[in-house]
């Protein structure tokens, strides 16, 4: 049954609802995440997102700050109070994303609801609830319905405005796309991630808006870091309706944040990271503070700065636990050996490492020893659908810097031919260069801890952890590939044997192994350059005419 209203009161009611900033604070019910049942309201981050918004927005965040509920409320807003409103939420996975829709749905038939001992402004926000309801009446839901929470792919409102869950939005207009965990997917899935890019983002009109929210995880490469980075680059700049502007939201911001009941001591070397942060950022910590993200700390271990952050840097720190390589790399960090400068010996061999594709990527090491058991890595090039020419150019622009590469250690398919049809040996032999190749192994971890003893010799330099550029694409750098090498997902490999993931970090990570084994076999020395290779008569003439030719100039 419809409520009457007198003049006055419809009057009231209409102010109210024409703004929507206290629609959001005042009309929706949410389960809170300690399963209790309140009426929303912004708070700090919700409200910051939520004042200053663009078209198109990036959110790096840390746990449970409520931005997907925040949007999910916004979504159910905009639909209520616009016609033909379309609005679609992407997530990492489908029951993620029909679970958002699950909150939209809760908080519509809850629009009427009275709670126990309901205050005079309960009841009258409950009489515009009921209005509201009234006029739309029950939801028209798509989808598995199996109880109150139901499983919705798709809500349609009675005014012409729907939202709709999946794991990719393609085709057809939104106004408003939510993505949730496109970190996640970068990693796990990234061509669904570039579906999303490319599909999803272009399904927004450029006068609508995308919310694309995530924890960071994977390093410095794939889509949301791409994404990640365009948008600082953003910062201070004037933006068009096509960029994303950077919305960072820092662990020490959130006031629940906090441990005041604990007096466990904080060590030097904790104080001082919390001094560097509050210097740097402007916000003081607190001893609370600290206590909770100590204790957090304890059972995150070194996913604590993927989670929580303190600083955009921190969440896109490509050394996570768990990855193939990071006892190694961290070892090296501390010790100081990695990504720093030095200079290369001029008398010492330069040997490239690598790792060979056809129409796919291809990984180069430039690789120098130091005659005392270390290794200097100089530096990494990484690109991908070029010609075997391209990546020869790169080496004798190498060479004009240093010295000539005394060999090219390649892998077992060097043979292979390039998207010209020339097989990389040849072509690497014909420019007069050196190479050999390293058999296939037949126990891919012990290769793999070879590397690892590598690893444990070796400086690099700081050009190692800058990103190249080839045809105005940048490609993950090799320290952070080194960094995110990692374990592929369970049985995607059809078998339960562990196999490391292909995807953008692994080619610079096989080119380093193929080394490795170099050096386990006796191929390469740690002093001369071909102390344990013997060349073949033909590799030795070229070798000898290319020095004779040298030596005439």
């Amino acid at each position: 049954m419809q409520l009457k209203l007198s003049h006055s009161q419809e009057k009231i009611i209409a102010d109210f609802l024409c703004n929507p900033t206290r629609r959001l604070n005042s009309l929706y019910w949410i389960v809170d995440k300690n399963g209790s049942l309140r009426r929303f309201s912004m708070n700090w981050a919700q409200l910051s997102l939520h004042s200053s918004a663009h078209t198109r927005n990036l959110v790096l965040k840390v746990r449970q700050l409520g931005i997907s509920t925040y949007i999910a409320l916004l979504i159910l807003d905009s639909c209520l109070f616009t016609p033909n409103f379309r609005a679609a939420i992407v997530d990492r996975k489908f029951d993620d994303a029909c679970a958002k829709i699950a909150k939209i749905a809760f908080a519509y038939d809850h629009l009427d609801y009275l709670p126990p001992n309901p205050s005079p402004q309960d009841i009258e926000l409950a009489k515009i609830g009921r209005l509201i309801k009234d006029r739309f009446g029950t939801l028209t839901a798509s989808g598995e319905v199996r109880d109150l929470q139901a499983k919705r792919n798709e809500i349609r409102f009675s005014n012409g405005s729907s939202v709709v869950a999946s794991t990719s939005a393609r085709g057809g207009t939104l106004q408003l796309l939510h993505v949730s965990e496109l970190g996640y997917i970068s990693v796990h899935d990234p061509i669904r991630a570039q579906e999303i890019v490319t599909g999803s983002f272009n399904s927004v009109a450029k006068d609508c808006r995308i919310f694309a929210e995530s924890t960071h995880e994977g390093g410095k490469y794939g889509q949301n870091y791409d994404l990640i980075m365009s948008s600082m680059d953003n910062i201070g700049h004037p933006l068009s309706p096509l960029d994303f502007k950077f919305f960072f939201f820092p662990w020490y911001l959130h006031p629940e944040y906090s441990l005041p009941e604990s007096s466990a001591p904080i060590s030097p070397e904790d104080n001082a990271y919390f001094d560097s942060i509050q210097k740097s950022s402007g916000s003081p910590i607190s001893p609370a503070q600290r206590q909770w993200y100590i204790a957090m700390r304890k059972t995150q271990g070194m996913l604590m700065r993927q989670e929580y952050p303190s600083t955009p840097d921190e969440a896109l720190n490509p050394i996570q636990d768990g990855t193939i390589y990071f006892s190694q790399l961290m070892e090296l960090r501390s010790r100081g050996h990695l990504a720093v400068s030095f200079e290369p010996d001029p008398h010492r061999p330069i040997y490239t490492a690598w790792d060979l594709g056809i129409g796919d990527y291809m990984s180069i090491w430039w690789i120098q020893p130091d005659g005392a058991g270390h290794w200097y890595i100089l530096d990494n090039y990484t690109a991908s659908n070029q010609p075997i020419a391209h990546y020869i150019d790169i080496l004798r622009a190498h060479d004009a810097l240093w010295s000539r590469c005394a060999l090219c250690v390649c892998p077992h398919d060097v043979s292979r031919r390039d998207i010209n049809l020339q097989s990389y040996s040849d072509a690497l032999r014909s420019a007069g260069y050196s190479v050999t190749r390293v058999p296939a192994t037949s126990n891919l971890w012990l290769s793999i801890d070879n590397t690892r003893q590598l690893l444990d010799t070796c400086i690099f330099h700081e050009r190692c952890a800058e990103r190249t550029t080839c045809d105005s694409r940048k490609y993950i750098s090799g320290i952070d590939a080194l960094g995110g090498y990692r374990l592929a997902p369970p049985g995607s490999h059809g078998n339960l044997a562990a196999q490391p993931l292909h995807d953008e970090c692994s080619h610079a990570a096989d080119a380093l192994r193929t080394f490795a084994d170099a050096v386990k076999l006796g191929f390469v020395g740690k002093d001369l350059a071909f102390q344990s290779h013997k060349l073949s008569p033909s590799e030795d003439a070229r070798q000898r005419a290319y020095i004779n030719s040298m030596l005439s100039i």
